[in-house]
């Protein structure tokens, strides 16, 4: 795989800060670190805590990343089953994701996505959205710093509905829109493709850039601006 990428090709990755295997968004337990995939994949396989998400190869701020143009010496390897070419059909990206030993937090996403296992395994939790009052998720925010497999193995989350999975290579996941998730590795080493889609009317998704496929619905962020104008109104009604 390091040939077929480049094993001197450079990407940035999660590596984490402290002896655990809980990467946090909301505490930053983890640093940026900028490194040749040779070796990425070497200290991988020597236990290394790392997390890679590709971006898109040109413009990495501006545009979401797409396996086709971003990786075109594995592209060919890796092909939407016709059974989902609703995915293809209204593609938003497709991401390389590479790991090691680490968790990815619980988080939701705005849009549908599949997930396709295609080398190690994974076992992932998902919660239906309704559970997201149970689940320690601060006001706007995306992600939940609670650790759920510890949680779920003491049966301290009561009130939710978890939908558990083990994902081997050639397994494809389907995750719905909002839809809570998190997932540990079950082997040293991950490899798997997630592809992002749109699944609701166009009109539906906010305009502009949007490198990551999750910025907020276009009625939030109208109601948003909406809340925000009327308390500035309040705060001159109260002054007169």
């Amino acid at each position: 795989m390091a040939e077929q990428v480049g094993a001197e090709r450079e990407f940035v990755v999660h590596e984490s800060r402290t002896d655990t295997e809980r990467l946090d968004f909301n505490s930053k337990n983890f640093q940026y670190v900028t490194d040749s995939f040779g070796n990425i994949m070497r200290r991988i396989q020597q236990g290394g805590r790392l997390y890679l998400r590709a971006l898109s190869n040109s413009k990495p701020s501006e545009r979401p990343a797409n396996i086709k143009e971003d990786f075109p010496a594995l592209a060919d390897d890796f092909i939407i089953p016709r059974e989902v070419a609703l995915v293809e059909e209204n593609l938003f990206s497709s991401i390389l994701r590479v790991s090691g030993k680490v968790n990815m937090w619980l988080h939701y996403d705005v849009m549908a996505n599949i997930y396709a296992q295609v080398r190690g395994s994974k076992r992932m939790v998902l919660f239906p959205p309704s559970d997201v009052s149970s689940l320690s998720f601060a006001p706007g925010s995306s992600s939940s710093s609670i650790d759920v497999f510890s949680l779920l193995a003491s049966s301290s989350l009561p009130k939710t509905r978890p939908h558990e999975t083990n994902l081997a290579a050639g397994d494809v996941l389907f995750i719905p829109t909002a839809w809570l998730h998190t997932a540990t590795p079950t082997s040293d080493m991950s490899v798997a493709v997630n592809v992002f889609f749109r699944d609701l009317d166009k009109s539906s998704y906010s305009a502009g850039r949007d490198v990551y496929g999750n910025r907020d619905l276009a009625a939030y962020e109208r109601g948003d601006r909406m809340l925000l104008s009327w308390e500035r109104v309040s705060r001159i009604c109260r002054k007169r």
